[in-house]
């Protein structure tokens, strides 16, 4: 709502995901449905820092994230390196 009320106005949007591979991933999907969209901050500038969490890195190469086709989010949860926590 906030999104489309800020297009009304001609008002980009830059909304800030709270951290973690889950978060980036579904913050930039939604995003991708809003014409407004400026940018998605972010609190890690340092994407890799999340490469063992999930099965495969997020590729922001070009300083942009680029999403997969996968199927939902398009990434997976390394499940080796949680389960190291149970």
């Amino acid at each position: 709502k906030i999104s489309a009320l800020c297009e009304a106005y001609y008002i980009p949007v830059s909304p800030h995901d709270a951290a973690g591979p889950i978060n980036v991933v579904a913050g930039a999907q939604v995003m991708m449905t809003v014409p407004n969209f400026y940018k998605l901050e972010t609190s890690e500038w340092n994407l890799g820092k999340y490469d063992h969490l999930i099965d495969r890195p997020l590729d922001n190469s070009s300083g942009s994230l680029k999403l997969t086709s996968r199927p939902g989010l398009g990434i997976e949860m390394n499940r080796d390196y949680l389960h190291a926590y149970e």
